[in-house]
């Protein structure tokens, strides 16, 4: 498999569509709340993989551009329909015009970007008064289910710690220099997984696809945590939902 964080998702396109959670509504309300978002303005959804995340948008009826770097993932966004809008391109090189949006959002992605050369980017795709926002859905370690479910991973995938947390992503971003009127939020959320839909999830992720070699004990652990812990057949999967919004200095 590809190291190449542009292709990492490509086997798991079709699991990450149909697993991989959405975001709060509070979350989207936030966010153009504080990016002051313009009636008739244009938001680019950067790194939007399926478009899970630019879907919420433009059922605002929003003026949105999903962009992604691998095509798999950009057929899964076109086919789910709506009225965004999806392109070929990188965080560091859109394609996008200059001076073109009001908000540039990045979801769930933000950790395998180059800062500068992103930030570069976003500066250059965004009108004078225009926001960014980088959010993700961050497994909350409560004790039970989810604590088994992180000490399987812990376990079992050689890419779990390697790859940059998202916390810790957001903490750095938010000591660059350059990022003016920052604020941060958090919000809860959470999944209620079947035993499929719970193996779905865990192979939508990059960590798992890549880094499980031992894959028959990773879901023997799997199965283990759920039959311990499911009710009625789910699992409640939990989430804290972290967001920055931020605009760039000129």
């Amino acid at each position: 498999m590809s190291s190449d964080s542009r292709e990492r998702f490509t086997g798991a396109a079709a699991l990450y569509e149909k697993h991989r959670p959405s975001y709060p509504a509070a979350l989207v309300d936030w966010i153009l709340e504080t990016a002051a978002f313009p009636a008739g303005g244009a938001l680019a959804d950067v790194g939007c993989g399926t478009g899970i995340s630019t879907r919420l948008f433009a059922e605002r009826g929003l003026d949105v551009v999903g962009v992604d770097p691998n095509e798999a993932m950009l057929e899964r966004a076109r086919a789910a329909g709506g009225s965004a809008r999806y392109q070929r391109g990188e965080a560091a090189a859109t394609g996008l015009a200059a001076a073109s949006l009001d908000l540039v959002t990045v979801a769930q992605a933000f950790h395998w970007f180059d800062v500068e050369t992103t930030l570069a980017e976003f500066r250059r795709i965004l009108r004078p008064a225009g926001a960014c926002a980088v959010f993700w859905n961050v497994r909350d370690l409560a004790p039970g289910f989810m604590r088994d479910y992180d000490q399987a991973l812990i376990d079992f995938s050689s890419e779990y710690h390697v790859v940059e947390s998202h916390a810790r992503t957001a903490e750095r971003l938010e000591r660059t220099p350059g990022l003016v009127d920052v604020r941060t939020a958090r919000f809860e959320h959470a999944q209620a997984l079947d035993h499929a839909s719970l193996v779905g999830l865990a192979y939508s992720s990059s960590y798992v696809l890549h880094g499980v070699a031992d894959r028959a004990g990773f879901d023997r652990a799997m199965d283990a945590a759920f039959d311990r812990h499911s009710r009625g057949g789910r699992v409640s999967f939990l989430y804290r939902t972290i967001a920055l919004s931020f605009r760039l200095a000129r």
